[in-house]
C-alpha cells in the first residue's frame, strides 16, 4: 500500500529531526502510509493494522522472549513499524534477524530519548501538521528576538527551527550564507519552490527587494509534504526580517556611497586647491591621494533601470579578482576607479592595468555589461582629476554598436592614447554638454520625426541629394523640400561649413535617438 498525496509515509517519519540518532534495523523502510501513531508499555499489536505505528514506552527489557513474540504478532497484523526505547539491553539479534525476515521496521532509539516526547512529535506530524506548523514558526519568532542584527542570525534562526541547513542566495543563485543551495531552480521566477535533488529536497522562498530576489533556502532530507509545508512557513515568516536588514543595510550603503560620490567630486574640482578637510575625509576612506594615479572609468552598457549600488560589491570583487585594488566611487551612469603607483607607471604597468580591466569585464559576464576606459598616469590630487577625465574619455568613445556586434572583451577596454580623432569625436558626442547643445539646437526639429530622419541620413551622405533619396527610397525632389524646410525651421545654411559642423556634430549626439524613430516609422 503506496503512500498517498498529503500523507506521511514510514521513510520520511524516520527521516524526521526527532528521530536523529536513532538505528533502523530490521525490514526495509518502504513508503507505506503512517495513519495513527500508538503508545503501548509493551510490543502489543492488539486492536491494530495498517498505518498504524508503535512506539514502545513502557519496556525496561527488550532481550526477553516476549519482544520476539510481540514482532509476529505486529507482522502479522500489518503495522507500519515499531519503535523501541534506546538502553544498554536493547533487542536480541535473533529479535532483529525476525524482524527482518517478516519484513517489519524495527527503530531503535538513542538512549537519552524520550518514547513519549517521540510518540507526540510523530502523532502531531501525522495528525495535526498545522499544530506543528505553527509550532515551528512561534520558534522561530522566539529566536528572532524581534530584531535581526545579521543576515546570518536569520538564516540560525531558521535552521535551528527546522533543525535542518538553511541557506541564503544571491540573485544568480550563488551562496551568500550557508553551505547548500540547488543546483538548478526557477531564478527569473519569484515565488516559492520545491526542487528534488537526489536525497534532498530543497524548499525556496523568496525574498523580494524591488528588484532581483534573494533567495532562502532550506535542505530537508526525504521529508513528508507537512515538512515541506513548515519549512515554506518559517521561510516565509523570516522574510520580513530579512527585508529589514536588507533595508539597513541600504541605508548605510547609500550613505557611504554619497560620502563616496561627494568626495570625488570635491576632489574632482578642486584638484591641486583641495584643503586639508577633503584630504582628511579621503584618509577615512583610506584613499591614496600622493603617487600616480591611473583613472579607470566604466559605463554601463545595459539600458536603465539598473542599480548601481547594488551592483557595486559585484564589480569590486570582479576588480580584486582581476588584480585591481582600491576606491570605487559610483556615477550615474558606472563607477570610477583607479590604480595608483609609487612612480610613474611603465609600459609593462599600463598593460596590465589594462588586462586587468579586460579580465574584470570577463568575470562580470552579460549581467553586467560595460565599456572601460583608462587614462594616463598623473601625479597627486590634481593628476587624479586629469586620469579620471582621460578615462571618462576614453570609455565614451567606445561604440555600443560595435560592442553588440563583437562579444570580444577587447573591444570594451579603451586607453586615451588609442583613441584618433574619430573616437575623440564620439566621445564628445557623448558627453552631457554635447547632448545639451544638440538638444537646443535640434529642437525646432524635435517633433519633425520625417525631417529629422532626412536630415541625418542627408549629411550622413556627404550632403547628397540623390544619394539620400536612393538611401531613403524616396524622390529627390521630396528630399530637397525636407532639407529646405529642415534649413528654414533650424535657421543655418547647411553651405556653411561652420553651420554644417555644427549640426552634423549635434545629428552624430543624438544619432541613437534618431534611429530608433527611424525604425519605428519604417515599421
Amino acid at each position: 500500500m503506496k503512500a498517498t498525496s498529503g500523507s506521511v509515509s514510514l521513510r520520511q517519519l524516520v527521516a524526521h529531526p526527532v528521530l536523529d540518532g536513532a538505528r533502523i534495523v530490521g525490514g526495509p523502510v518502504v513508503a507505506i502510509p503512517v495513519r495513527r501513531v500508538h503508545v503501548r508499555a509493551g510490543v502489543d499489536a492488539s486492536g491494530l493494522g495498517e498505518g498504524d505505528l508503535i512506539v514502545v514506552a513502557g519496556l525496561v527489557d527488550s532481550t526477553g522472549w516476549q519482544v520476539e513474540a510481540g514482532i509476529r504478532r505486529c507482522a502479522l497484523a500489518g503495522v507500519a513499524g515499531l519503535v523501541l526505547p534506546g538502553g544498554s539491553r536493547g533487542p536480541l539479534a535473533t529479535s532483529v534477524l525476525l524482524a527482518e525476515r517478516l519484513g517489519l521496521p524495527l527503530v531503535l532509539l538513542p538512549e537519552p530519548a524520550s518514547p513519549h516526547e517521540v510518540a507526540l512529535r510523530l502523532a502531531q506530524l501525522v495528525s495535526t501538521p498545522e499544530v506543528v506548523r505553527s509550532e515551528h514558526v512561534l520558534g522561530f519568532l522566539r529566536r528572532i528576538h524581534g530584531r535581526a542584527d545579521s543576515l546570518g542570525s536569520v538564516v540560525k534562526a531558521a535552521a535551528e527551527v527546522l533543525q535542518a541547513p538553511v541557506s541564503a542566495l544571491s540573485p544568480d543563485g550563488d551562496l551568500v550564507h550557508g553551505d547548500h543551495s540547488p543546483a538548478e531552480f526557477r531564478r527569473d521566477l519569484a515565488l516559492p519552490q520545491v526542487v528534488v535533488e537526489g536525497e534532498l529536497t530543497f524548499v525556496i522562498h523568496p525574498v523580494s527587494t524591488g528588484s532581483a530576489p534573494l533567495w532562502m533556502a532550506a535542505a530537508l532530507p526525504r521529508p513528508a509534504p507537512a515538512l515541506v509545508e513548515i519549512a515554506q512557513a518559517v521561510l516565509a515568516t523570516a522574510e520580513p526580517w530579512v527585508l529589514a536588514w536588507l533595508a539597513t543595510q541600504r541605508l548605510d550603503a547609500e550613505r557611504d556611497a554619497r560620502v563616496r560620490t561627494t568626495l570625488l567630486s570635491d576632489l574632482l574640482r578642486l584638484r591641486e586647491e583641495a584643503g586639508p578637510v577633503p584630504r582628511h575625509r579621503a584618509a577615512i576612506l583610506g584613499w591614496r591621494l600622493d603617487g600616480w594615479h591611473m583613472g579607470i572609468y566604466m559605463r554601463r552598457l545595459n539600458e536603465s533601470p539598473y542599480d548601481n549600488l547594488g551592483d557595486r560589491d559585484e564589480i569590486l570583487r570582479a576588480l580584486e579578482d582581476s588584480g585591481i585594488s582600491g576606491p570605487l566611487v559610483e556615477q550615474s551612469d558606472g563607477w570610477v576607479a583607479w590604480h595608483t603607483t609609487k612612480d610613474e607607471p611603465a609600459p609593462q604597468e599600463v598593460n596590465s592595468v589594462l588586462g586587468a580591466v579586460r579580465r574584470a569585464l570577463v568575470r562580470l559576464g552579460s549581467r553586467i555589461e560595460l565599456a572601460a576606459g583608462v587614462g594616463r598616469g598623473h601625479p597627486g590630487i590634481g593628476g587624479l582629476g586629469r586620469t579620471v577625465d582621460e578615462a571618462r574619455e576614453a570609455a565614451l568613445s567606445i561604440d555600443p554598436s560595435t560592442v553588440e556586434v563583437t562579444p570580444d572583451t577587447g573591444t570594451r577596454v579603451a586607453h586615451i592614447d588609442t583613441l584618433g580623432v574619430g573616437r575623440l569625436v564620439r566621445a564628445w558626442t557623448r558627453s552631457r554638454p554635447a547632448r545639451a547643445l544638440a538638444s537646443t539646437l535640434l529642437a525646432p526639429l524635435a517633433d519633425q520625426e520625417l525631417l529629422m530622419t532626412t536630415l541625418d541620413a542627408y549629411l550622413e551622405n556627404e550632403s547628397s541629394v540623390v544619394a539620400t533619396a536612393a538611401a531613403l527610397g524616396l524622390h529627390r525632389n521630396t528630399v530637397a523640400d525636407r532639407v529646405a524646410r529642415t534649413q528654414r525651421l533650424l535657421g543655418v545654411n547647411l553651405r556653411d561649413p561652420e553651420d554644417r559642423l555644427a549640426v552634423e556634430l549635434a545629428c552624430r549626439t543624438l544619432r541613437p535617438k534618431v534611429r530608433r524613430n527611424q525604425q519605428d516609422s519604417i515599421a
